[in-house]
């Protein structure tokens, strides 16, 4: 099957073994299920059931396991002519009147002429520096958006030596090392006519065609609560006062007020010395998410068998840490300790006048697995994005101490003297 990532390019994977005992697909699992519900509801006359019966589900299978076809499903994700069944080669010929189908219009062209565009591998010394035959890039297989920007408001390149898509004025349209992101043939000299819509409102000199403008936009007027500028907000815990102005923290972001979910200070509030360092969290290559998958897995348990926590050289000696010894941390939330690594990957910040200490936490462990850990997730409170309500979990403030948490009613007790000072 096909993956994609934040580089918008989507690369297939061919299968490696055959699946063990029980095990199968993702794939067949989606398939399978929609199978047999579908034949358990095929006599059903209730209105809320057609949209289930009237999918067409009609994957091709193969193999003992009944396995479904993945390109088949690539297939119609990138859409087809009803009529013919030839695959659309750009969302571009995509109709709303029924005559095309197809999953989603920025994957079309992914399976443009019949052909696997994301199972691609050109060798890279056989094409250009911009690779357009390895792997497919939605939308269009266009590498980097609004390129049209790459060129001056006339079409020709700002840079000789770095240009990328340029206007021919013999040809008559775009052409460069990438797929033009913008239309093939809309001379830079093109200016709309008054009250004109859509795309053909668009001038040859405005190269942000996904806007209904065609301009990059710093001043967002609609679509974003927290607009319409961007800004500099605090995160909700933070151990310094907003450098630009008074706002500390995003004044639109969703609070969740509960007893078990507890914010610590942050200025100008009172008490946040409490609470005087900043902790962040990420990932590691040998462990996936959470961990609950990869702690299972021997080699990855191995590579990374334990919880720890890095600190600088200078805030293992503040607060009397050892190099492979323990430490815990603690918010109004919980308490969690770590074993320690120190390093000089942790600089010191120095921030309106302050020395800032901050620390790093891996967030891959829990209690079960090959390997176990406290979970850094334990340190965190909930607040949300106010646009997208993603949770803020990779930075806030607490206290770095030396040795092991307590445990039992002494761990209760560490973090409600945190709380009541």
């Amino acid at each position: 099957g096909s993956f994609t990532q934040t580089q918008r390019l989507l690369q297939w994977r061919e299968k490696a073994v055959e699946p063990p005992g029980d095990a199968r697909s993702e794939l067949w699992f989606f398939y399978h299920l929609g199978r047999v519900i579908r034949e358990r509801l095929a006599q059903s006359t209730r209105p809320r059931d057609r949209a289930l019966l009237d999918l067409a589900w009609n994957y091709p299978t193969h193999g003992p396991n009944a396995e479904p076809s993945a390109e088949s499903v690539l297939y119609e994700i990138n859409g087809y002519d009803v009529a013919s069944g030839r695959p659309l080669a750009s969302y571009t010929e995509m109709k709303d009147d029924g005559s095309t189908a197809g999953g989603c219009w920025i994957y079309t062209g992914v399976y443009a002429d019949g052909v696997n565009q994301a199972a691609r591998r050109k060798p890279g010394a056989e094409q250009s520096l911009v690779a357009l035959e390895w792997g497919w890039a939605w939308p269009s297989n266009r590498r980097i958006l609004y390129n049209r920007a790459s060129a001056d408001l006339d079409g020709r390149p700002w840079s000789e030596r770095k240009k990328y898509v340029w206007w021919d004025p013999e040809k008559g349209e775009w052409t460069g090392y990438d797929v033009p992101d913008f239309e093939k043939t809309k001379a830079p000299s093109y200016r709309p006519p008054p009250n004109t819509s859509g795309v053909a409102g668009i001038a040859g000199d405005d190269p942000f065609i996904l806007q209904g403008d065609g301009k990059g936009w710093l001043y967002a007027p609609t679509g974003v609560l927290d607009g319409p500028l961007p800004t500099h907000y605090e995160p909700v815990e933070s151990p310094v006062r907003n450098p630009l102005y008074r706002q500390q923290a995003n004044p639109t972001r969703k609070v969740y007020t509960h007893p078990i979910n507890t914010l610590n200070p942050s200025p100008p509030e009172e008490h946040s010395q409490v609470f005087p360092y900043v902790f962040t969290v990420s990932r590691l290559t040998e462990h996936h998410t959470a961990g609950g998958m990869s702690r299972t897995v021997s080699p990855l348990a191995e590579l990374q068998p334990e919880m720890f926590v890095e600190v600088s050289p200078e805030l293992a000696a503040e607060r009397g840490l050892d190099h492979l010894g323990w430490a815990h941390l603690v918010t109004t939330r919980a308490a969690i300790e770590a074993k320690v690594l120190v390093t000089d990957r942790l600089t010191p910040l120095r921030v309106d006048g302050r020395i800032i200490h901050q620390v790093w936490l891996p967030y891959h462990f829990g209690y079960e697995g090959l390997v176990t850990g406290d979970p850094a997730n334990d340190l965190f409170g909930i607040t949300l994005d106010p646009n997208v309500l993603i949770q803020e979990s990779k930075v806030g403030t607490c206290d770095v101490r030396p040795g092991r948490r307590p445990t039992g009613p002494a761990l209760l007790d560490l973090v409600a003297d945190y709380q009541r000072r």
